[in-house]
C-alpha cells in the first residue's frame, strides 16, 4: 500500500521535514518506506521545498501504525496544521482537533481503506 500526505501550513516545508523525522524515529515504522515529494520550484528561491511524503508499506497491520504516528504528530502541532492523506484516487483530511480525538483516528483509519462503494467496512489491506 502507498499513501501521499501533503501538508497545510504557513511553513509547509518545515512541517513535511518534522513529520519525515518523526515518522523514522519510530521504531514500529522500520519497515516504511519514505520519500519526499517535492513541490515546483520558485523563481529566485534556493530550490523546490518538499511538499508531502510518499509512504510505503506492505499487509501486516502497518496502516494502522502509520495512521497512528500522523495523528500523533499532527495532535502536538499548533491549529492551522492539516494533513491530506491519499491512497489511489480515495482523499481524506485530517487537522489538530480531529486528530486529538481516538474515535476521529479510527474512522480516519477506515475512511482511508474504504475504496468508494465498498461496505467491507474498511477491513481489507491493512
Amino acid at each position: 500500500m502507498a499513501v501521499e500526505i501533503a501538508g497545510a501550513a504557513d511553513r509547509p516545508g518545515a512541517e513535511v521535514a518534522s513529520l519525515k523525522r518523526a515518522l523514522l524515529s519510530d521504531p514500529d515504522l522500520r519497515s516504511v518506506e519514505i520519500d519526499e515529494v517535492a513541490a515546483t520550484e520558485v523563481p529566485g528561491s534556493m530550490g523546490p521545498l518538499s511538499e508531502g511524503l510518499l509512504i510505503a508499506f506492505g499487509a501486516g497491520g502497518v496502516g494502522a501504525t502509520v495512521v497512528q504516528a500522523l495523528c500523533t504528530w499532527l495532535a502536538g502541532r499548533r491549529p492551522g496544521v492539516r494533513l491530506k492523506i491519499t491512497r489511489g484516487d480515495h482523499t481524506v483530511e485530517i487537522d489538530v482537533t480531529r486528530a486529538r480525538s481516538a474515535d476521529e483516528v479510527v474512522a480516519l483509519y477506515r475512511q482511508l481503506n474504504t475504496s468508494p462503494g465498498d461496505s467491507s467496512g474498511g477491513e481489507a489491506d491493512t
